[in-house]
């Protein structure tokens, strides 16, 4: 009996550090998605401050909010996730409880069973009888350590039995303390209701404050169509001449080895590359989409636009050479970086710190990011190999 009760604890024993070991990595999974998703909003509430400092509702404005919205609900998102797993440790705790509650019961039985057996055949008349009748000294040396053995035996599971009833009081500790913490993320939860709740109407008030402005979106609509399409037909010209370079050297035969091992390397760093910015979101995605305000009304954007502080400055996304540095009609100042095969552009830039034919590395800073009169800062970025436009953001690292 007693082994299979020691056998039976080694095993729940091992099953508690096989299971904590794993709860543990996943909390510390939940502490840094929560510490993600906390860094991500204070920058979007940064970024938000800036816009509002404008009386006027901006689309600039009613990108962030949008954004903010998706980073409360990812944050509720986590908070549900973390009550799933303090309800999960709830049901653990207790399933440990209930163990050590039956090992417990277990360890006393076999105790006054010893306790008993022990009155019966082991009181003191018994033992100077049983040790006299040895019949030599050996046999007496014998029944000795039997004697001590036995009591060994008898203090061992009285420790036993104290550890167990020590480790039940624990966990006991353990899942008022689970449930104390499910109620204050419980209450966070109602907190990020709230304000999401909050978001959304500022969301929706700031759409009906656009929309009264159409004509005014229409015409920035159209002006950037014209920003959109120049800056398109430089970088188109700027990919050609840099092609016919290298038609030409070819028919030469010349390699370039060097753009032959950066197209390489660019291309097996897709999802992996920095972020053009240090802060900030995509606040227009890649593509044709239809506009955040004017119904039936859709834009296409040949990279992504990233929203992000004031003064933020534009960086490398990956080591290359500066093939381009012109000023664009509404645009401001445009950067383009080759990467072998693969071209870069930076536009929307303030001033820039590059120059024709600089070799730059990795996260360099090439200019200072513009700020417009709505007091929205923003970067348009695209990635393009050859003639084919890219999506950056299947090139960027996951934010």
């Amino acid at each position: 009996m007693r082994n299979q009760v020691v056998f039976t604890f080694a095993v729940f024993f091992f099953s508690l550090i096989f299971f904590d070991s794993t709860a543990q990595s996943k909390r510390n999974d939940l502490e840094r998605e929560k510490l993600e998703n906390q860094q991500k909003i204070s920058e979007t509430n940064k970024i938000l401050e800036e816009t509002r400092t404008k009386k006027t509702a901006t689309i600039g404005q009613l990108n962030v909010v949008s954004q903010q919205i998706k980073e409360k609900s990812e944050v509720i998102r986590v908070y549900i996730k973390e009550i799933r797993m303090l309800e999960n440790d709830v049901l653990e705790t207790q399933q440990k409880i209930n163990n050590l509650e039956i090992q417990i019961e277990e360890l006393k039985k076999e105790y006054a069973k010893m306790i008993y057996a022990s009155s019966k055949t082991l009181d003191a008349q018994n033992k100077l009888l049983f040790l006299f009748a040895a019949k030599d000294f050996n046999q007496l040396t014998m029944r000795l350590r039997y004697f001590k053995y036995y009591s060994q035996a008898r203090q061992q599971q009285t420790n036993q039995i104290k550890k167990v009833a020590f480790n039940l009081r624990l966990e006991r500790k353990r899942l008022n303390e689970i449930k104390a913490q499910k109620q204050l993320v419980l209450g966070d939860i109602r907190n990020e209701h709230n304000n999401l709740k909050g978001l959304k109407s500022e969301q929706e008030s700031t759409v009906q404050l656009l929309a009264k402005q159409e004509e005014k979106l229409l015409d920035e609509i159209e002006e950037r169509k014209k920003s959109v399409k120049k800056l398109e037909k430089l970088i188109t010209d700027m990919i050609k001449r840099e092609l016919e370079k290298s038609a030409a050297l070819d028919k030469k035969n010349i390699k370039t080895p060097e753009n032959i091992k950066l197209s390489s390397s660019f291309a097996g760093n897709k999802s992996k590359l920095f972020w053009p910015t240090e802060h900030g979101f995509v606040s227009e995605p890649f593509g044709t989409h239809p506009h955040p305000v004017l119904p039936r009304v859709t834009v296409i954007n040949h990279g992504v636009n990233i929203q992000t502080t004031k003064n933020e400055k534009a960086r490398t996304v990956f080591e290359g050479v500066v093939t381009a540095v012109a000023e664009v009609p509404g645009m401001n100042y445009a950067v383009m970086i080759q990467h072998g095969d693969f071209y870069t552009f930076y536009a929307k830039l303030k001033t820039t710190f590059v120059k024709v034919g600089q070799k730059v590395k990795v996260k360099e800073y090439i200019g200072e990011i513009y700020t417009s009169d709505e007091e929205v800062t923003e970067l348009q970025f695209q990635i393009w190999k050859g003639f084919d436009k890219q999506d950056p953001e299947q090139w960027l690292y996951p934010r």
